[in-house]
């Protein structure tokens, strides 16, 4: 039997190499009473069995005194075990690749990590023991960074740079775009709510790509937005507002009269069209560092998403995990799902 709840998408992913980082101290909490032991494997990755002491760590550093919600340990299972999955998938692509890190650079590297920590009063050991790890786990943490670090370094070409920015121009130049909008506020958040908007937003487009209702028209009946009295018009804006995220990344990718797939955000469910658009006059230079950055981090998604359409990847019974049908980059909410035993992954042939 398989359950399902449905989060508000979060984020797209960050490099695996920031997350052991952020982990604090060991804890026991677990999603159900019957839960396997820490050192027990709940998912397995190729031939590589991952535990929940990583999971632990985290529930325990966000909860120190109390018992987290059930969904709350959701949330916490699926968001550390994807990113420990992820990290296996680096770890045995990079081995494939022949990306080699000598032990020299990580004695570097360790070197460098006690300076820093000894320019704050505190020693490496005490570092370790207030996080709950060890030295050794520090040291492959680090041997993963390097290796992207040489992963990716020769990939980062002027002319990949370049192709980047012209590729995502309207992202970084400055273009305002004029929009209109039809907001669908779910009932219930959870519990199929946002689904069926998201359905009923499918519809209203169908309608309106189809010529059965104008855009105006579907805001001045549907929408929730006091948009609606004008025919969804919010006026202009830029990249970085006054629009959440969620809402302005997907609307910066469609042209200038293109009605948008549904967009969830924490308001609800949008359509949007892009009614003018304004263009920018920032260039590359101006840039750089952030399109370096968001360059960097596509090379690794990529990497990874190689990885994961060549390697099996079996979550155990009581395991939440996000269902593959909703990924990081999608369009839709992610979606968590527990059950007995499910193969996420590929056949071993690319896609």
């Amino acid at each position: 039997m398989t359950a399902c709840r449905t989060f508000r998408r979060g984020h797209l992913w960050i490099a695996a190499t920031a997350m052991i980082a952020a982990m604090g101290a060991a804890g026991r909490w677990s999603l159900a009473q019957d839960q396997p032991p820490p050192s027990a494997p709940i998912a397995v990755v190729g031939s590589t069995p991952l535990d929940r002491t990583a999971i632990d760590r985290v529930v325990r550093r966000l909860h120190p005194k109390s018992r987290p919600s059930s969904e709350q340990l959701m949330q916490i299972e699926a968001s550390v075990l994807e990113q420990l999955v992820d990290e296996t998938l680096l770890r045995g692509e990079l081995a494939r690749q022949l990306v080699e890190v000598a032990d020299s650079e990580i004695e570097a590297r360790v070197v460098r990590l006690r300076s820093q920590l000894a320019s704050r009063g505190v020693s490496l050991e005490t570092f370790l023991a207030d996080s709950g790890r060890d030295e050794a786990s520090i040291r492959d943490q680090i041997r993963l960074e390097i290796a992207l670090d040489k992963y990716v370094r020769p990939r980062m070409t002027a002319d990949a740079i370049e192709s980047y920015f012209e590729e995502h121009r309207r992202d970084f130049d400055g273009t305002r775009l004029r929009v209109s909008h039809v907001l669908l506020r779910p009932d219930i958040v959870n519990d199929g709510g946002i689904e069926r908007r998201v359905r009923q937003a499918e519809s209203i487009r169908r309608d309106m790509l189809q010529g059965r209702i104008t855009f105006d028209e579907a805001a001045r009946r549907h929408s929730a937005a006091p948009s609606r009295h004008r025919g969804g018009d919010i006026g202009w804006i830029t990249r970085e507002g006054p629009m959440v995220d969620a809402f302005t990344k997907p609307v910066f990718a469609i042209a200038k009269g293109e009605v948008s797939k549904p967009i969830v955000t924490p308001f609800g469910v949008h359509l949007v069209k892009v009614i003018g658009v304004e263009p920018g006059a920032i260039g590359l230079d101006a840039v750089r560092p952030r399109i370096e950055q968001l360059l960097a981090a596509k090379l690794i998604r990529d990497l990874v998403a190689k990885a994961r359409s060549a390697t099996s990847i079996t979550y155990l019974p009581g395991t939440a995990h996000f269902d593959p049908a909703t990924p990081a980059d999608g369009d839709g909410p992610r979606r968590i799902v527990v059950e007995g035993t499910q193969d996420a992954g590929a056949a071993p042939s690319p896609r």
